[in-house]
């Protein structure tokens, strides 16, 4: 009896280490950071940090582990140290302020899109890493009055998808992605600096609210930006949600982690706008149910589905209405892509799932 009590303490001590609890902070101010995303030693994502900035069930064998998180420098994590790891805020080169015309009051942003999408069961793994580059029409003052769309729109992008299965590891080149951003709406809404920040002697200023789940909202401000976090299920009961679109094609979801991370620039007025944004990002995690993405990954029971967008503002271009309408209905035929300085390097999986796509279309040829 006494070797048996033994052997089960043991093995959840293991058990334990294999999941060691691990903590996401911010290098200035040790405050937890959210809504960071989690890739695995292959590049599949394997998890986020939630509002206290804790990530755990990230088996041994996933690492090393690399972590994103807009407005921060990437993290390479080589194993589990059950401890508190220090993520280093970016810097960013500071504008000159413009002064905005009164009949040019329609705001365009050229943005540059990174997607990491992942599809995980128990047998297979679904990967892809899909750039975008797009365009965004916003009113370009608090007072503009505006009533086209705010939506996204795709002017080009490429994307490669990994199909691993057993033995079998495959890659195919998606010559026209899609992209959830059509999906998801990006928030344009005024946002105004907390009553607080003005009472915080402090490098870094931080205000939190709580939520029914979790904080609803976290804001910080350093000397070069300004962050805003929304949780976008902190309300929700049970922090999960289920989009009926969805399941009307087959694609059911249960969707609990949802989180909209806005990086402005700092300004000395105290109210951000879109011609303040630098960065923006959702993240999403979800229990896949629906039968297509189940018969994607030949499995009849639910699946694990990972996605954060990256968006980096390109360009600001200010408009009249009559050149807003010709940009809107405007498709170029070929698009460059313009990656802007302030987008973190790749993770080395990813760099070689792009190289190995290369070489292959090289054999093709």
């Amino acid at each position: 009896m006494r070797h048996t009590f033994i052997l089960v303490i043991t093995t959840l001590l293991l058990s334990t280490a294999a999941y060691a609890q691990e903590r996401l902070i911010d290098a200035t101010d040790h405050s937890p950071i959210s809504a960071a995303s989690i890739l695995d030693a292959s590049g599949n994502m394997v998890g986020f940090t939630l509002s206290d900035g804790e990530f755990t069930e990230i088996p041994e064998s996933a690492y090393p582990i690399t972590i994103r998180c807009l407005g921060y420098e990437p993290l390479i994590i080589e194993r589990p140290q059950n401890k508190a790891w220090e993520m280093t805020p970016k810097e960013y080169e500071l504008e000159e302020v413009v002064i905005v015309p009164a009949e040019r009051n329609i705001l365009k942003q050229t943005l540059y899109i990174r997607e990491h999408f992942s599809v995980t069961s128990k047998t297979d793994t679904l990967t892809e890493f899909t750039e975008h580059m797009a365009a965004r029409f916003v009113p370009a003052t608090k007072d503009s009055k505006f009533s086209g769309s705010t939506s996204v729109k795709l002017l080009g992008g490429r994307c490669i998808r990994r199909h691993k299965v057993a033995e079998r590891d495959s890659i195919k080149v998606v010559k026209k992605p899609t992209s959830m951003i059509s999906i998801l709406e990006l928030s344009d809404d005024p946002v105004k600096t907390p009553e607080s920040f003005k009472n915080q002697d402090t490098p870094t200023k931080l205000y939190e609210v709580a939520g029914k789940s979790g904080k609803s909202l976290i804001q910080r401000q350093n000397a070069n930006t300004f962050t805003t976090i929304v949780d976008l299920l902190a309300e929700k009961k049970g922090h999960s949600t289920s989009p009926w679109p969805f399941k009307l094609v087959g694609f059911t979801m249960d969707i609990n982690q949802l989180y909209e991370t806005h990086v402005y620039r700092v300004n000395d007025e105290g109210m951000y706008l879109p011609k303040d944004l630098i960065e923006a990002s959702f993240v999403i995690e979800a229990v896949g149910k629906g039968k297509y993405l189940r018969l994607a990954l030949q499995t009849d029971k639910p699946v694990m589905v990972r996605m954060t967008i990256e968006m980096y503002v390109v360009d600001y271009d200010y408009l009249t209405k009559e050149e807003y309408k010709k940009e809107k209905k405007f498709k170029p035929e070929n698009v460059d892509f313009v990656i802007p300085s302030t987008v973190p390097s790749l993770d080395k999986a990813t760099e070689r799932l792009l190289q190995r796509a290369i070489d292959e279309k090289k054999l093709k040829k």
